[in-house]
């Protein structure tokens, strides 16, 4: 494999790492980790939440730059975990670059659970918070369906029609919190507040508040301020989605539902 070759796997590495949401610590690691073991002189990474910036000595004397851009995007626990077996591996001497290119494009590979798995998944943690948070299981019951409506609607209304991530926050929530009201408005279950808390769990941005304050402890705040953006955004579109329910349910029947 060719100095160049080698310079473009490298980007690839950390661009795989930080596409599936894994920490700006880790993705310097492997990619200076591959750096150092294939040979790549003068290696010099600087990341971002969003972006990698990658110069090295190709050739001897050609000094070679690349800027990716690495738009935030749904975090994949699979891929992560697998790029921190790889980089242990090569830190061990284990993988070569040839078989370092297979592994990651094997890794990129991966697509995560399929439609049927994340819905059910959905639906059976929506009716679990509900239950934790105390609810009966009338209220868990409602929560499933929710769960189950939720996702569906994700993956067959917000991705084919491209919705932004902003506006599908606001409508998932609205629309399992819309399903809720109508139950409880049906005598289905008894406690309102808890069948929504645990059918919009699905939604709350646990894993991007987790890895912002990971970078924050790692001194990246630049990073972990826009992880943190996100997910406060996440649950203030999570907010408004419930409100406008609430508040219209209140306004169209003339009543208070409490929560």
């Amino acid at each position: 494999m060719s100095e160049k070759e080698t310079f473009d796997l490298v980007l690839a590495l950390g661009e795989t790492m930080l596409s599936s949401g894994g920490e700006i610590f880790r993705t310097n690691a492997i990619m200076d980790c591959a750096a150092r073991r294939f040979g790549l002189n003068e290696c010099h990474v600087f990341t971002i939440a969003n972006g990698i910036f990658l110069s090295a000595v190709v050739d001897g004397v050609h000094h070679s730059c690349q800027v990716r851009h690495i738009p935030l995007s749904p975090i994949q626990l699979d891929r992560v975990e697998a790029m921190n077996d790889l980089s242990r591996r090569i830190e061990a001497g284990e993988s070569d670059p040839l078989e370092t290119q297979a592994e990651l494009a094997r890794i990129r590979s991966l697509s995560g659970p399929g439609p049927l798995a994340q819905i059910v998944a959905s639906g059976v943690g929506s009716a679990s918070f509900c239950f934790l948070f105390g609810g009966m299981w009338r209220d868990c019951g409602v929560a499933l369906c929710a769960g189950f409506l939720l996702y569906f609607f994700l993956l067959f209304f917000c991705q084919p029609f491209r919705v932004g991530k902003v506006m599908s926050n606001i409508l998932s929530s609205a629309l399992v919190t819309l399903f809720c009201c109508c139950a409880f408005q049906l005598g289905a279950a008894p406690h309102l507040n808890r069948m929504i808390i645990g059918a919009i769990f699905p939604l709350a941005p646990g894993v991007p508040l987790a890895i912002s304050v990971r970078n924050f402890m790692e001194n990246d705040y630049l990073a972990g301020l826009v992880r943190l953006t996100d997910a406060v955004l996440t649950a203030g579109c999570i907010a408004v989605g419930v409100g406008c329910v609430i508040t219209a349910w209140n306004a169209l029947t003339g009543g208070v539902v409490a929560l």
